[in-house]
């Protein structure tokens, strides 16, 4: 089948020369039908079924198998490590016409958003309403969002679009990732303080092989369901793309440290430094 990009609100067609400029719009688009997305999935989900001795399906749908919290996290962190993994998603982003040698990519890593029975577990616990630029202060960062299984839009991820140009408060200010790496009980990231009413929120189901890519300055949080959801997600950097594009303006983000050894180089691993 053929390679398909859509906006995720409206379904219409958008060329993958576009993709960028479209996503500093702040537009949020989805693809389709890409291999190195399913050559991707599959790799993680043999690590998967190898390490906990059963499948990720049979995980989302089956609530008697539990996991130990250690035991994720170590596989999130072997996730994290694998240049194979790193590598697949390499491939994804030259299908999609990224030059390799200026992107620069934050780790991969794997979610675990729990259903609203059961606790959360792991890093990157579901997140309340946010901004990632809040936390790495690059505006023109692109996030990428890949479910391992279909996601409905209950447990999948919710955007906030109408306030992607809209300041709305936030605890930026005094967030501290030091302090959230120390103790792991905050926020992965500084979150809104704004209450946001439903007809605001934008989710949709979310089939399996699909991947949302989206700025890194759109409002987005977990959806907590009845049914557990297991995800990979990163973010990345070009810094060709403030000088050929339109970026995103700063317009709520309080926060004053900027994290360039987030990013690594795609082709040498060196730190982003621009």
């Amino acid at each position: 089948m053929k390679k398909k990009i859509k906006n995720f609100a409206s379904n219409s067609s958008v060329k993958s020369v576009d993709l960028k400029e479209k996503v500093f719009q702040g537009e949020i688009l989805l693809t389709e039908n890409f291999d190195e997305i399913e050559n991707l999935n599959r790799t993680i989900k043999i690590f998967f079924t190898e390490f906990f001795g059963f499948t990720v399906e049979k995980f989302v749908n089956d609530f008697s198998l539990k996991v130990n919290e250690k035991k994720l996290i170590k596989f999130q962190n072997l996730i994290k490590e694998s240049k194979l993994v790193r590598n697949k998603f390499k491939k994804f982003l030259k299908s999609l016409g990224f030059s390799i040698d200026d992107t620069y990519c934050d780790m991969i890593t794997l979610r675990f958003s729990p259903s609203k029975n059961e606790a959360s577990k792991g890093l990157l616990k579901p997140a309340q309403a946010h901004r990632d630029s809040w936390a790495s202060n690059f505006q023109h960062q692109i996030n990428w969002w890949i479910p391992l299984h279909a996601v409905s839009h209950k447990n999948g991820i919710y955007f906030i679009p109408n306030y992607f140009s809209k300041p709305v408060n936030n605890d930026s200010d005094y967030w501290s990732f030091e302090s959230y790496k120390k103790l792991n009980k905050s926020f992965s990231t500084p979150i809104s303080l704004h209450k946001f009413e439903k007809k605001d929120h934008l989710s949709k189901k979310i089939n399996y092989g699909q991947a949302l890519i989206f700025s890194g300055t759109h409002i987005h949080g977990s959806k907590i369901g009845l049914q557990r959801r297991i995800n990979i997600e990163t973010r990345t950097l070009c810094s060709n793309d403030k000088n050929l594009y339109s970026i995103p303006k700063n317009i709520d983000n309080k926060s004053r440290k900027t994290r360039f050894k987030w990013f690594k180089s795609l082709s040498n691993s060196k730190i982003y430094n621009s």
